[in-house]
C-alpha cells in the first residue's frame, strides 16, 4: 500500500399545533441552528480578491495523463512543481483545470502545508461560484472536513488563463480526511475502469473506486468489497430500518444527512451515486459520508441540460440515499436537519453578490476571455453577463431552498402484513408538521402480485389533513377466496398533495397478504 507521506400517529389538536411546530423546528443535537461565519471563513468564504499565480512549464505542453516539471509562484514565493490537468470530460473543454505536485510541502491555501493542490477551472460554471458556495454552506455542518480555497488568476507559460479556483486536493492526511494506516478513502465512481483506478462493482451494482491507497492489494480489495457487501445486503433486506439491526449500525447517519442535503440543495451532477460521492471507512467502524466536491454542473446546469429548482434530483434512482428515505423516521430526520441548516444555507446565499462583486475585476476578464462569444458550451448559459450567471444562481438557489423547505407529507410505514380474511388494513400516512390550513393527499391502492377484486380492492381516493392533524390513514380492503396461494403483495402509492406541501419519501409501501394455505 502506497500513501503520500504528507497525507495522513395519532392526530394532535389545533390547540397544540404550535407547540409541536416549535419542537419538530428544533435543531437535532450538535447540529448549528444559526450561521457560523468562523466556520464558512475557515474555508475561505466568502472570497478575499485573487491574486496571481504562474505555472512555468518552460513551454512544455501540459496533458492529463503525465505531470510535466516546472515551478510555480504564488504570493511572490516559488515552488519547483510537476503539474498535469485533470478532469474527466472538462478536460477536453477550452479553458483547463489542473492539478499540481510540489517537490516540498507548502500551505497555498490555509495553514497546513500539502505538496497536491487542485486548480478548478469553473468552465462549465459561468457564474464561477457554484463550488465555492457549496463549500461554505458545507463547511458549517456536521461533515468531518471541507476542502478549503482562494481564487487565484492563473498565468501559463506568460498566458492568461484566467480566474480559477485553487483548492485542497481529497485526499487522505491529517488536516484534509484524517484516517489511520488501515484506513480507506472511497468514491461511488461508475466511471471508475476508464479513469484507471482500482475500485470493484457490488452485486447490486455500486461501483466503488479506492482514492487512497492509490495501490490496492487483492487482500485490501477483498475486505472493502466485503464490507460494503455487507452493508448492502442489511440496507436491502427486510430489517433494514431496524434501529439496532439495520442501516444505522453501519453508517455515520449524522454526516450522511449532511452530505446529502448539500448535495440535494444543488442538485450536483453527479450526486446520485454516479461519481465524486467520497466516503470513507476505517474497518470496525462505520462508514462516513464526504467531502463534497465539484458543483460546477449544479444550481440550474447538468450535462447538455437543465434542472428545476423544484424536484428530487440526489435522492432518484438505486442509491443507498434512496433506500433510507424509505425508512419513514431518516426521512423525518432529514427534514428536520434541513430546517435547522436553512439560516446558514440562506447566510450564504445573501453574501453571494459581494463574493460576485469582490471577483468582479478578474471575473469580468475572464468571461470576456471564455465566454464572450456565447459559442462554447451553449447548455451552460443561462444569462448574457457574468452579473446575469451570478443572479441566476443565486435566484435558483433561493427557489430551490423555499420548495426543500415545504412542508412533506410522507408514508409511515413501508410494509404492513395481513391474513387473507376480509377486513381493512389502515396504512399511515404523515405530515412533517402540523398546519394551520387544510392539506388535501391523493392515494391509490394497487396490485402487485395479489389480484384486484379477487385479493383486495383496488381504488383510488383521498382525504384531507385537518388543521393541527399529523397523522391519517388510507384503507387497504383485503378480500378472501378458497384458492390456495402464496403470499401476496399490494402497493399503496402516494399520488398528490396540496400545491405548498410536497411528497417526500417514502411514497410506496406494501402490505403482504399472508400465504392461504386451505
Amino acid at each position: 500500500m502506497t500513501r503520500h507521506i504528507s497525507r495522513r400517529i395519532a392526530p394532535l389538536c389545533a390547540a397544540v399545533a404550535v407547540s409541536v411546530t416549535a419542537a419538530l423546528l428544533a435543531p437535532l443535537s450538535g447540529s448549528a441552528a444559526e450561521p457560523d461565519p468562523v466556520a464558512a471563513a475557515a474555508v475561505g468564504w466568502p472570497p478575499a480578491p485573487p491574486t496571481q499565480l504562474v505555472i512555468d512549464t518552460l513551454g512544455a505542453p501540459i496533458g492529463r495523463e503525465d505531470y510535466v516539471p516546472g515551478t510555480v509562484t504564488l504570493d511572490g514565493v516559488a515552488h519547483t512543481t510537476e503539474v498535469r490537468g485533470r478532469g474527466n470530460s472538462s478536460w477536453g473543454w477550452a479553458k483547463k483545470p489542473y492539478k499540481l505536485k510540489l517537490e516540498e510541502d507548502a500551505a497555498l491555501v490555509g495553514d497546513i502545508a500539502h505538496d497536491e493542490w487542485v486548480l478548478l477551472a469553473n468552465y462549465g460554471d459561468r457564474s464561477g461560484l457554484r463550488t465555492a458556495a457549496a463549500f461554505a454552506i458545507a463547511a458549517q455542518t456536521r461533515l468531518a472536513w471541507t476542502p478549503k480555497f482562494r481564487f487565484v488568476d492563473v498565468v501559463l507559460n506568460g498566458q492568461s488563463q484566467g480566474l480559477y479556483m485553487l483548492t485542497e486536493q481529497v485526499e487522505e492526511g491529517g488536516g484534509r480526511v484524517d484516517l489511520p494506516d488501515d484506513g480507506y478513502l472511497l468514491e461511488f465512481n461508475k466511471r471508475y475502469l476508464r479513469d484507471g483506478e482500482p475500485g470493484f462493482r457490488t452485486k447490486r451494482g455500486s461501483a466503488i473506486a479506492f482514492k487512497d491507497p492509490d495501490e490496492v492489494t487483492k487482500k485490501q480489495r477483498r475486505q472493502v468489497r466485503g464490507a460494503v457487501s455487507r452493508f448492502e445486503r442489511v440496507l436491502y433486506g427486510p430489517d433494514f430500518a431496524d434501529p439496532k439491526l439495520g442501516y444505522r449500525k453501519y453508517v455515520d447517519v449524522a454526516r450522511l444527512i449532511d452530505w446529502y442535503l448539500v448535495e440535494e440543495l444543488f442538485a450536483n451532477q453527479d450526486s446520485n451515486f454516479q461519481s465524486s460521492v467520497n466516503f470513507s471507512w476505517i474497518p470496525g467502524k462505520r462508514f462516513v459520508f464526504g467531502p463534497v466536491w465539484d458543483f460546477d454542473l449544479s444550481a440550474g446546469t447538468k450535462w447538455k441540460g437543465s434542472t428545476a429548482a423544484e424536484g428530487w434530483y440526489t435522492r432518484t434512482g438505486k442509491s443507498w440515499i434512496s433506500r433510507m428515505l424509505q425508512d419513514p423516521a431518516f426521512s423525518k430526520r432529514v427534514k428536520k436537519r434541513w430546517q435547522a441548516l436553512r439560516p446558514t444555507v440562506d447566510a450564504v446565499l445573501a453574501q453571494l453578490p459581494q463574493a460576485a462583486a469582490t471577483l468582479a475585476p478578474s471575473g469580468e476578464k475572464d468571461w470576456d476571455q471564455w465566454h464572450a462569444g456565447d459559442a462554447d458550451l451553449e447548455w451552460t448559459r443561462h444569462a448574457r453577463s457574468r452579473n446575469g450567471e451570478v443572479a441566476f444562481v443565486a435566484n435558483w438557489l433561493g427557489k430551490r431552498a423555499e420548495w426543500l423547505s415545504r412542508n412533506e407529507v410522507r408514508l409511515g410505514d413501508i410494509r404492513m402484513k395481513s391474513p387473507e380474511r376480509v377486513r381493512t388494513v389502515w396504512f399511515p400516512v404523515d405530515l412533517q408538521d402540523p398546519k394551520t390550513t387544510p392539506v388535501d393527499v391523493g392515494w391509490s391502492v394497487v396490485g402487485l402480485s395479489a389480484e384486484a377484486g379477487v385479493d383486495f380492492v383496488a381504488e383510488e381516493g383521498g382525504f384531507t389533513f385537518a388543521p393541527g392533524e399529523v397523522r391519517h390513514y388510507i384503507p387497504v380492503r383485503i378480500l378472501d377466496d378458497d384458492v390456495t396461494e402464496g403470499r401476496e403483495l399490494i402497493a399503496v402509492v402516494l399520488r398528490n398533495v396540496s400545491s405548498d406541501v410536497v411528497i417526500g419519501s417514502p411514497t410506496l409501501g406494501v402490505v403482504a397478504i399472508d400465504a392461504n394455505k386451505r
